[in-house]
């Protein structure tokens, strides 16, 4: 039986001709491929996106969903509750795929019967389209997904797989969180019996200012760092009823969660108390300084770095001194 695909697009407050813009590469799918279409409108006020459907008058593939407004991770789990095609892919309607690029990845699903299959993405800073009907096809990882996050580096944005919806029963994004993807991917990969990483560039990521990664206002930063020490947490009791394996390959994901975390400190702080706030806040729950394993020689030279805090310190003001 070939393979179907359902896209879920969480939508808030995305520019009109970005959504078109979106759309219309998912609408450019060749024919033989079996997918549909779902937005979920999560709480935009006075909304317009059923107006611009019609206007554009998208064809029946397209379903759309209006809710409350639940965050990123709320809308997600709403789309996947309505998601009815084998496979997911979750596609943010500021961002674009390459539908040149898609038939080479229909072909892994149907070769391969894949659990979870990974591609690759280029950032994109206009507003327009780029074609990718080059580039690599390189297919690197097969094996379990408990083995690929014990023997690679996970990248936890949920846009940069397909999955099979089965797979993700009883696993949710955590509502009003940002960083929700490090509580959905991790555990989906540990569930996974067959996972296909690859090369190709199927995605195309918008950069803009403004958005919630890119925004460095107090609040958003104090929201940022709490949420990502929550979900810390979370991943850290699921990983107490794990089999031994797999509990190994969540808590090597937990410890480069938390590099990535204290690097993101160290360069976003607005002042040493509040970098100071969050490492005890780390530290609290086992993070700083940093577990000493060597995953990769990068996560133990940092590591170890992390034991002399007069390095940590010169190295904040080092960073600082760059912005």
């Amino acid at each position: 039986m070939k393979p179907s695909v359902s896209f879920v697009l969480p939508y808030y407050r995305v520019d009109g001709l970005l959504l078109k813009r979106c759309l219309e590469s998912l609408l450019a799918l060749p024919e033989m491929i079996d997918y549909e279409i779902i937005i979920v409108d999560d709480g935009t006020p006075g909304t317009s996106v059923p107006d611009w459907l019609a206007k554009w008058k998208m064809n029946s593939r397209v379903r759309y969903f209006y809710q409350e407004n639940k965050g990123p991770g709320g809308a997600r789990n709403a789309g996947l509750s309505l998601a009815e095609k084998e496979y997911v892919q979750f596609v943010d309607p500021d961002d674009y795929l390459l539908p040149e690029r898609y038939l080479t990845v229909w072909s892994l699903l149907q070769e391969k019967n894949p659990d979870l299959l990974s591609f690759d993405f280029r950032i994109v800073y206009d507003k327009g389209r780029f074609s990718g009907s080059e580039g690599d096809t390189t297919v690197w990882f097969e094996g379990n997904g408990t083995a690929f996050m014990l023997q690679h580096n996970l990248r936890a944005s949920v846009w940069g797989y397909i999955f099979r919806r089965s797979i993700g029963r009883n696993v949710s994004f955590p509502e009003y969180a940002y960083h929700e993807d490090e509580a959905f991917t991790p555990l989906l990969y540990l569930r996974a019996q067959v996972v296909v990483a690859t090369d190709i560039v199927l995605y195309a990521y918008y950069q803009r200012r403004g958005s919630i990664m890119n925004n460095t206002k107090l609040e958003e930063l104090h929201k940022r760092f709490t949420d990502m020490l929550r979900i810390q947490s979370l991943l850290t009791s699921f990983s107490v009823s794990f089999p031994v394996e797999q509990r190994r390959a969540m808590h090597r994901r937990i410890d480069q969660n938390y590099m990535s975390m204290l690097y993101k400190l160290l360069t976003d702080s607005p002042d040493w108390k509040f970098l100071q706030y969050y490492f005890k806040g780390m530290k609290k729950q086992g993070g700083f300084p940093l577990p000493l394993h060597f995953h990769t020689l990068k996560y133990f030279l940092f590591a170890s770095i992390t034991m002399c805090p007069g390095v940590i310190h010169l190295l904040y003001f080092l960073l600082r001194r760059r912005r």
